[in-house]
């Protein structure tokens, strides 16, 4: 099998390099540049756009810790929950381990995306034939604006970081229509980039979100593949929550002692969060 050194150029003048061998995939659909490849550690690994956004070998911890926090911190399990993006399947995944689960909607604006990996990546994938699983092709500012006001327990927004079709996912009205949408006392979650690379997405994300939420934290992990710690925000519409563990979940790396720790952040970041970004100005 032919390898080569493929090179993630992830701005900033900095760059990474992945040996890789079998290609599974390449396109470009709905706008983004879907590539598919395997690789002797990783595994299988999945870019858009030039930018890995998950492997094989580690995207339990992004998907346990996405969907296990919020849930955790929900006075009572969900039973109704929309998935904004998520075309990989493994929020989906993680939510139907919940027996209380009684309805999921899920919003993928990529129908190329999920078909792929459907296609390579079935055993990482939750189950679409379940019925209480609603998929649509639909953008998710589209979704929160169409969707019945209150509906939902949880909102999961599982998306790339704000280029091409996730850049209306980073918006006042976005944030608005997922208030909009959650019930009294309701959550949501939406993965915010890396700070040590792309600050400036974190305070725009932080700040817009603020404006809604009367209840809003900043939490962390490491993520091996993507070479840096991952910020996640997670907002209520309960005033004062302490975003703390109301259930003992524990998955490969999610538990009630990690879910605390997330929670403590550095000093430099509690910085980025006083300062808004300049994106807010574009």
């Amino acid at each position: 099998m032919t390898r080569y050194w493929w090179r993630e150029s992830l701005g900033r003048d900095y760059a990474r390099s992945l040996r890789v061998g079998l290609i599974y995939e390449e396109r470009t659909p709905a706008g983004q540049h879907l590539q598919i490849f395997h690789h002797s550690w990783w595994g299988r690994l999945v870019v858009l756009d030039g930018i890995v956004q998950f492997t094989e070998r580690d995207e339990f911890i992004y998907h346990e810790v996405l969907v296990y926090t919020p849930v955790a911190v929900l006075s009572e399990p969900p039973r109704r929950v929309l998935i904004v993006g998520g075309g990989d399947g493994g929020a989906l995944r993680e939510l139907q381990k919940f027996p209380e689960l009684e309805a999921v909607v899920q919003a993928e604006i990529d129908l190329a995306v999920f078909q792929a990996c459907q296609k390579y990546f079935p055993e990482l994938s939750g189950n679409y034939d379940d019925p209480r699983v609603e998929f649509r092709v639909e953008d998710g500012l589209a979704a929160v604006t169409r969707l019945p006001e209150g509906s939902f327990d949880l909102v999961i927004v599982d998306c790339t970081d704000p280029v091409g079709p996730a850049q209306s996912l980073y918006t006042p009205e976005f944030y608005a229509g997922v208030h909009r949408v959650l019930r009294p006392g309701g959550v949501f979650i939406q993965q915010a980039s890396l700070p040590g690379l792309f600050p400036e997405i974190l305070q725009k994300a932080y700040h817009l979100a603020r404006k809604v939420f009367p209840s809003l934290q900043v939490l962390r992990t490491m993520v091996p593949c993507y070479g840096d710690e991952i910020a996640f925000l997670l907002g209520s519409t309960r005033y004062e929550e302490d975003f703390l563990p109301q259930r003992k979940i524990r998955g490969r790396h999610y538990s009630p002692e990690m879910h605390r720790a997330s929670l403590v952040l550095p000093a430099w970041w509690q910085e980025l969060l006083k300062t808004p970004s300049s994106l807010l100005r574009e």
